[in-house]
């Protein structure tokens, strides 16, 4: 089983990505966990797309001040990896639903993973525009996983 785990940066993309991880993880999925830059970070420019050696080239360069992007799939990476699961990662640039929907077909996934909510959620909608958008124009199953606040 194939899991594409996307995430903002938001403590709760974070924690739902990890509740997903731990109900799957009897099915032993092979993950990648996207985070899609909105717009580009001048540090990413020149990366239409970056994918795990990109990132550690990254990393290389920036050492602890990771840009934003590179912390947030870094993050839930290793989360996920506590679990016991493969995930690798990738980040992408565009609009975030669209770069999701382009990303699961690419890849192949049989599973899409959002959060209910991320960074920009307001408290009276049930589900984010981004969780929104992936659940309304996925052809790949989708599960949403409503994280709660600390």
């Amino acid at each position: 089983m194939r899991v594409l785990f996307c995430v903002d940066g938001s403590d709760l993309a974070l924690q739902a990505a990890v509740t997903a991880g731990r109900l799957l993880k009897p099915l032993r999925p092979e993950g990648t966990v996207l985070h899609v830059l909105p717009e580009v970070d001048q540090h990413l420019r020149h990366y239409e797309r970056l994918h795990e050696e990109e990132l550690q080239d990254i990393e290389r360069q920036f050492g602890a001040q990771d840009p934003p992007s590179v912390a947030a799939v870094r993050g839930a990476q290793k989360a996920l990896r506590q679990e016991g699961l493969k995930v690798g990662r990738k980040v992408r640039v565009g609009e975030p639903v669209e770069q999701i929907m382009q990303e699961a077909r690419e890849g192949v996934y049989d599973l899409v993973v959002v959060g209910s909510r991320g960074r920009t959620g307001l408290g009276s909608l049930l589900l984010g525009s981004v969780s929104r958008g992936v659940v309304e124009r996925s052809e790949t199953p989708v599960l949403v996983v409503k994280a709660r606040p600390a």
